[in-house]
């Protein structure tokens, strides 16, 4: 009675310590959950944010909040909070991500939230405890059975062996067979049945942990396979984003560029106008315009045909970007057209500059269709800006006038535009 109550005592403690390292283990296992969600749902949940793929993200919440365990999930990023589940007060583990997205640096993306109940960690204790009660129970019925087969000495002398036996056994002995030095020719009894009983055991752990390695394997393989997706897909990402950048840039420059000589085209040519008379306004610099044209350029087009008409226009872009400063800005408004905005530059000092563009420009020759070579002329109008009040339409139609003016009188020349009164 005494080792029968020993025994039941015994098994108490032991079914306890069992609880509680179950527990712990449950525990254990809920935040290894959590690690696993850390490294292998929130890298693609980032990646999904980053990329704005709503239909990926909805897919990784839901798949989240099926987790065993899992009761709440929060999703916060830029303004947008995403839950599934439902909030609990204390729950049993919770943990905080913050989301990120790493590839060309750090940025930021927002936060996930996770909360596992404690009915899930008790419910599992509770099916434990079950499990470790049974076999409590059963151990006791063992024990009994035992007390009843001691006067079987023999019997103390196979299970020492087997303990021995079980104490030293490891990874490396699990291939060695658990044998009893037994007599020959024999009934078999419980002590073979344990024994046969302990070495299914040890072939299904030998079974269980190649199982396992061959699982290992598959798993790093699709791993691997997964993340050299993932890197293709985002040499792919980043490749698209280049051209696309590429692109962009190009639509930039041919909406603001001549596509023929290369210089800022009417549209861009406006806007530094503008922007010289914004600051000719606010800090009172001077400011000239020059507005010149090719003379007889139809006769040009006409006599020698347009591709020669061509080499003129690129021509003059060019002679006239080797004479003019680095801040002046010069544009092509419109088919012989031209326009040169010279800030910070005063007509003594602007129309000398007009004249050697001139002179400049009389020296050029083109090839023309017969082999030969092609001379122009240009006329030139320059106009400063009189005051503050003048705006940049009203200071180009002034240069614009003195072109005129110096097409009727003769080509070839600069004609300076007077200044204007607030009352013209």
């Amino acid at each position: 009675m005494a080792t029968l109550m020993i025994s039941l005592l015994v098994s108490v403690l032991v079914s306890g310590v069992q609880l509680l390292l179950v527990y712990r283990q449950q525990v254990f296992n809920a935040e290894q959950q959590l690690d696993d969600i850390g490294s292998g749902i929130v890298p693609s949940l980032s990646a999904s944010l980053w990329l704005v793929d709503s239909d990926r993200v909805d897919l990784l919440l839901d798949g989240l909040i099926k987790y065993p365990g899992v009761v709440y999930v929060e999703l916060d990023s830029e303004g947008r909070r995403e839950t599934r589940g439902k909030p609990i007060a204390t729950p049993a583990l919770q943990r905080t991500y913050p989301l990120s997205y790493e590839q060309t640096g750090r940025f930021p993306l927002g936060r996930l939230y996770i909360a596992v109940d404690k009915g899930f960690i008790i419910t599992r204790l509770w099916n434990e405890s079950l499990r470790v009660a049974l076999s409590t129970l059963a151990g006791l019925g063992t024990a009994s059975l035992m007390l009843l087969l001691l006067f079987r000495g023999w019997v103390t002398r196979h299970l020492e062996h087997m303990a021995s036996y079980a104490r030293n056994i490891g990874i490396d002995q699990l291939e060695k067979q658990l044998t009893l030095e037994r007599p020959p020719r024999r009934w078999p009894d419980e002590i073979d049945q344990m024994a046969a009983a302990f070495n299914q055991l040890r072939e299904r752990i030998v079974e269980d942990m190649a199982k396992r390695d061959r699982q290992e394997h598959e798993l790093q393989a699709y791993r691997d396979h997964l993340e050299s997706l993932v890197r293709l897909r985002t040499m792919t990402l980043q490749e698209q984003a280049i051209q696309l950048e590429s692109q962009k840039l190009e639509l930039q420059r041919l909406a603001h560029t001549d596509s023929l000589t290369g210089l800022s085209n009417r549209r861009d040519f406006l806007e530094h106008l503008e922007n010289a008379i914004r600051c000719s306004r606010e800090e009172d610099p001077p400011l000239c315009v020059l507005m010149l044209d090719i003379d007889h350029f139809k006769a040009i087009n006409d006599d020698h045909g347009h591709a020669v008409g061509d080499r003129a226009l690129v021509a003059l872009a060019d002679t006239c970007r080797q004479q003019l400063r680095d801040g002046d800005n010069i544009g092509r408004l419109g088919g012989e057209e031209f326009g040169i905005v010279l800030p910070q530059t005063r007509i003594d000092s602007a129309e000398p500059v007009a004249d050697r563009l001139r002179e400049a420009l009389s020296g050029v020759r083109v090839p023309d269709a017969n082999g030969g070579t092609l001379g122009f002329t240009v006329s030139i109008g320059l106009a400063q800006r009189s005051g503050p009040w003048e705006s940049a339409s009203e200071l180009l139609l002034r240069a614009d006038r003195a072109l005129y003016q110096a097409k009727r009188e003769g080509r070839n020349r600069v004609i300076v535009a007077p200044l204007a009164h607030p009352h013209d």
